[in-house]
């Protein structure tokens, strides 16, 4: 059984109780859940271990890396800009970045970039991820000498690596800093959120070890999902296997080398800044930023939007399918807009999911933060147990 550390309101408890059974089903080695409602925290648990050949048990600041939740923390940095009037949405990328225009990009806006709708989710120049931390200038060309994948503003293609990318220079043709920094200077350091884009080595010794699906587990449960085409899981292996190349374009370039999703365990990864991926923090920081968002944007002198932007991340999506993920979905100024009931029976609900489970929600209309965070990966894009966590905590909120 396991044993939940933290402190959490009694109103809570089904969340915490949804928490305790993933653990007891055996979804779970370590992980951490916070939850901010109406401004103030009401869970902040955790549970397992933080490594199990050390047998070192999760811990109050224990961290790990987020994966795609990181998208969320490089959104929220464009944002922060747009609310100074130092971005703008709807300008040309060409327009902050010249050499973003060849390959046929000049007309591409910073919304279709940052909306995965731009026809940029993959590039042909094979990339390493020690490219972005030694090879700079082959990461910048492959980017701008890119041409779009379909006509851009025709479909969606989730750009599950070179998004960050992308995002990373321009970001950094706009505010002449790396998104990085700015994260750490404008938004973790004025929460006091332990929360990083390129993590600094004196944290090193919070991090979680990482325990990625074995292949022989995660052709089990694809297998049947394959045969059956029901899922989501299933129907980008019907669809990879049907000759659509897009899913392996966007996921395997750049390439992890052979250790894999297990690369992320490694000191000199954490300290990259990748945009798009290699976030580290807990489910408490994440909670602390996603709650500023959920409050409208602003908490005490602190602000994230403005009134106008806020509406932009609340509006209801017309959610597409999408050609990587092979789902209906959508994304807000960067933001993760998922279908109802999903994540949060508000469609004013807005974030980001990350491989093999973690999730970061912002729910304006509650008024409602969470963050989740977990060193055992799950095989699904959008995991039972991440699910189970969501359906208690809105249940909690209506007891």
């Amino acid at each position: 059984m396991a044993e939940i550390s933290g402190e959490w309101q009694a109103r809570f408890a089904p969340l915490v109780q949804a928490f305790e059974k993933n653990f007891n089903d055996g979804q779970e080695i370590g992980g951490a859940i916070c939850v901010f409602h109406k401004g103030e925290k009401v869970v902040d648990a955790w549970a397992g271990l933080g490594d199990t050949k050390t047998r070192a048990p999760w811990k109050a600041n224990t961290l790990t890396t987020v994966f795609s939740v990181t998208k969320a923390l490089t959104s929220l940095c464009f944002l922060i800009l747009a609310t100074r009037k130092r971005f703008d949405y709807e300008k040309p990328v060409s327009f902050y970045w010249p050499d973003f225009a060849l390959g046929g990009k000049k007309d591409i806006s910073c919304r279709l970039l940052l909306e995965h709708r731009a026809g940029l989710y993959a590039v042909d120049t094979p990339l390493t991820l020690s490219d972005f931390g030694n090879n700079q200038s082959r990461v910048y060309n492959a980017l701008s000498m890119q041409k779009p994948l379909f006509v851009p503003g025709s479909m969606q293609g989730y750009g599950a690596q070179v998004w960050g990318a992308y995002a990373a220079e321009l970001f950094r043709q706009v505010a002449g800093e790396s998104v990085g920094q700015f994260f750490a200077r404008e938004v973790a350091k004025k929460l006091r959120a332990d929360c990083f884009i390129g993590l600094p080595p004196e944290y090193e010794g919070d991090l979680a070890t990482l325990y990625p699906v074995s292949v022989f587990d995660r052709l089990s449960a694809l297998i049947p999902d394959i045969i059956r085409g029901e899922t989501t899981e299933g129907r980008v292996g019907r669809a990879f296997i049907s000759g659509n190349r897009s899913i392996e374009k966007a996921y395997m370039n750049p390439s992890m080398g052979p250790k894999s999703v297990e690369i992320f365990n490694e000191p000199w990864v954490h300290r990259l800044e990748l945009p798009w991926v290699n976030g580290v923090a807990h489910a408490r920081s994440l909670a602390q930023v996603m709650n500023v968002l959920a409050l409208g944007g602003k908490s005490g002198k602190l602000q994230f939007a403005n009134a106008a932007l806020m509406a932009e991340l609340m509006r209801e999506n017309p959610l597409r399918y999408d050609l990587v993920l092979q789902k209906p979905l959508g994304w807000n100024l960067g933001f993760l807009k998922e279908e109802r009931w999903l994540y949060s029976p508000n469609v004013e609900a807005f974030g980001h999911s990350g491989m093999g489970g973690p999730l970061a929600l912002a729910d304006p209309k509650a008024k409602l933060a969470f963050g989740y965070v977990c060193n055992k990966m799950d095989y699904k894009v959008r995991p039972d147990k991440t699910l189970a966590l969501c359906r208690a905590l809105y249940a909690s909120v209506a007891a």
